[in-house]
């Protein structure tokens, strides 16, 4: 297995979320999800999140998460 740097992490983030119906406005509310990935960015406006490293050491599957929609970064031990 190739070795990397990168911090493993659990990204808690909540979404945006729009409807187009009658809903009631107070039981409309952001959802909250949870990724797992190794932290390859962090700065003021964004967090880039990684999960997949080819034997050349390119990651893929990014995302890329607006600061503002993190609630919690947790490092776990890799």
């Amino acid at each position: 297995m190739r070795k990397h740097k990168l911090p493993l992490a659990v990204i808690e983030w909540r979404d945006i979320i729009g409807t187009s119906g009658w809903e009631n406005p107070a039981e409309v509310s952001p959802p909250t999800f949870w990724t797992v990935g190794y932290i390859l960015k962090e700065d003021d406006e964004t967090v880039k999140v990684v999960h997949t490293l080819d034997e050349k050491g390119n990651w893929s599957g990014v995302t890329a998460f607006p600061s503002g929609c993190i609630k919690k970064i947790t490092r776990l031990l890799s």
